[in-house]
């Protein structure tokens, strides 16, 4: 392998030196006429069909064009770098005035017949858009620079949006050759991000080249691995900061006067602002429940019941303002009235007030007799609905902070972990 290696980069740098050096145009045009007498381009370039044609690569991206995540489509912009050995285009460079290396036309010479193997619409053959040149050694070493814009079939795992990192697959086969008879081998592991540009809301973290050779299915593939990780900046100024702050003023819906008559107003319009930024985040993430549904939405969801229970819980407390003061207040919410408000226990002790009364009793002889008695004023103790109102109003505000806090921690625990 690395000796291959060592040969295609001497072929180079010999046919970059060589081009330099004059060639008459009347000896490239013979060379040109010689190579192609008797020339197949629809066989491969091989003295016996039972060899096997070793084609070396490297790709090399020049930029993401475009992910859609609601479509599953990648885009990339990218060409690779391709060489194999033709024995039909040897020559003797001093038989031609000293001709070092010549360019064909791709439809004019032999080359080997890939196709993108995951399209997101059609097959496409490489490099049959356009005509790009294949340039040859005398050695008859083969140099092919093909390059397109490819739309591959990429389906996004959407889990951790917007924190997400997608590992898409492109995948490109060679087509109508046995394993027998076309193997590829890759130069590098990674893909060639010298001429790369960076994509404004894609990160590229990581890349992988590989060729495998299928037995069973007698395909060579061609596997190119592209690990992006999604700038969230824009999401975390735009949705998430809004979502959480949207989330919070649910709790201060128990801090309007229960005699404005706003509250239940209120807690609505918070619903009907959860439920718009739910629609949002739906847009922009594609319909499908695999491999995972995202987080965010599993976190909008329960944002959305909260809301709708905090709604709820408005009502009920709005009904106990409005409770007539006739009505009994049962002994159990006078219990927890108390305990909430904190009724004689937070408040300094003062005597209590002692009302005078006469009891009449009658004695022998027919004689009235009144006795004085004083009795305590518990007017202290009293608990009225309005107390029971205030205490709802205590109770369910820590508990909608607490589920508040409890979702919102979960969810950035989550996101930290992965």
């Amino acid at each position: 392998m690395a000796g291959l290696g060592v040969i295609f980069l001497w072929t180079i740098l010999s046919s970059m030196i060589l081009t330099n050096i004059a060639q008459p145009i009347g000896a490239s045009n013979r060379l040109s006429m010689d190579l192609m007498k008797n020339y197949n381009k629809r066989i491969r370039g091989v003295r016996d069909m039972r060899e096997l044609t070793t084609l070396h690569f490297h790709f090399n991206l020049v930029r993401i064009a475009e992910y859609d995540e609601v479509n599953g489509k990648l885009s990339i912009v990218g060409f690779f770098g391709m060489f194999w050995h033709d024995f039909r285009m040897e020559w003797n460079s001093s038989q031609y005035n000293g001709t070092g290396t010549i360019l064909f036309e791709e439809k004019e010479v032999w080359r080997p017949f890939i196709v993108l193997g995951s399209p997101q619409e059609e097959f496409k053959r490489l490099g049959d858009d356009d005509n790009f040149f294949v340039r040859y050694s005398p050695a008859g070493f083969a140099e092919w620079y093909p390059g397109d814009i490819w739309a591959t079939a990429c389906t996004p795992d959407v889990y951790m949006y917007p924190y997400d990192t997608q590992s898409c697959e492109v995948l490109f086969v060679v087509w109508g050759y046995a394993v027998s008879e076309i193997a590829a081998r890759a130069l590098s592991d990674k893909v060639n991000l010298h001429v790369y540009t960076a994509h404004g809301m894609w990160d590229l973290t990581d890349t992988s080249v590989a060729a495998y050779s299928d037995p069973v299915r007698q395909l060579t593939t061609i596997t190119i691995v592209l690990e992006m990780k999604r700038i969230s900046t824009f999401h975390l100024i735009n949705m998430i900061l809004p979502i959480v702050l949207v989330g919070l003023l649910n709790n201060l819906v128990f801090l309007l006067p229960a005699q404005s008559g706003e509250r239940v107003g209120y807690s609505i319009t918070v619903l009907l602002a959860i439920a718009v930024f739910q629609t949002i985040a739906s847009d922009n993430l594609p319909s499908v429940s695999k491999p995972r549904i995202s987080l965010l939405c599993i976190k909008l969801l329960i944002d959305l019941v909260l809301s709708a229970l905090v709604m709820t819980l408005t009502i009920v407390t709005l009904y106990f303002y409005h409770m007539p003061e006739t009505r009994r207040i049962p002994s159990c919410v006078v219990v927890v009235t108390k305990c909430v408000l904190c009724k004689n226990c937070c408040k300094p002790n003062k005597p209590k007030s002692k009302s005078e009364k006469y009891k009449e009793s009658v004695v022998g002889n027919g004689i009235v007799i009144k006795e004085s008695v004083l009795e305590e004023d518990n007017q202290q103790s009293t608990v009225t609905w309005t107390d029971v109102g205030k205490s709802s109003d205590i109770v369910f505000a820590v508990f909608s902070l607490l589920t508040f806090l409890a979702s919102n921690i979960v969810f950035i625990l989550v996101v930290a972990r992965n």
